[in-house]
């Protein structure tokens, strides 16, 4: 390996493993000699299965449905300790969502509530009344007796 080509030669181009070969001797030293019946003949054989029985193994059968019965009831319990935290995560976000409706529901009552009252507010009666409507003396007022027929009538004692 003097120079790049040798050194290609020996590991791509395959002239150093000749080279190797050629130093050991021919390439059919290294085979096994021939055995007698070496030569490998297959026969295959139609069989009909249609006349066998399968046999049922009890102890088989009791065992995979035993383990089937074992996954129902391990799932079974798994949600049932799962549903408890579920159902509360559940009812929790819907406490909070109605809190924030009961807010949102509050605030627009207090607006509400403040529109009506700067609405009936007296200057805003004269407002609206102008120049037809009046306040009322106190001598022009007219208390109305009450019906007979009332719960606070004096004469029925």
């Amino acid at each position: 390996m003097t120079n790049l080509a040798a050194l290609f030669d020996w590991l791509a181009a395959g002239r150093g493993i000749s080279r190797a070969a050629e130093r050991c001797g021919p390439a059919e030293d290294f085979r096994l000699r021939t055995l007698p019946r070496e030569e490998i003949h297959l026969y295959v054989k139609a069989i009909d299965n249609t006349k066998v029985v399968r046999l049922v193994d009890r102890k088989d059968w009791a065992a995979s449905l035993g383990m089937a019965g074992g996954v129902i009831m391990a799932s079974l319990l798994l949600i049932a300790l799962l549903l408890p935290g579920g159902y509360s995560l559940l009812a929790s976000r819907r406490v909070e969502q109605l809190r924030a409706e009961r807010e949102q529901l509050t605030n627009e009552l207090r607006m509400l509530r403040s529109k009506e009252a700067s609405l009936l507010s007296p200057r805003q009666l004269e407002q609206w009344g102008g120049r037809q409507f009046h306040n009322p003396t106190a001598a022009s007022v007219v208390f109305a007796p009450p019906a007979k027929g009332t719960v606070a009538a004096l004469d029925k004692r």
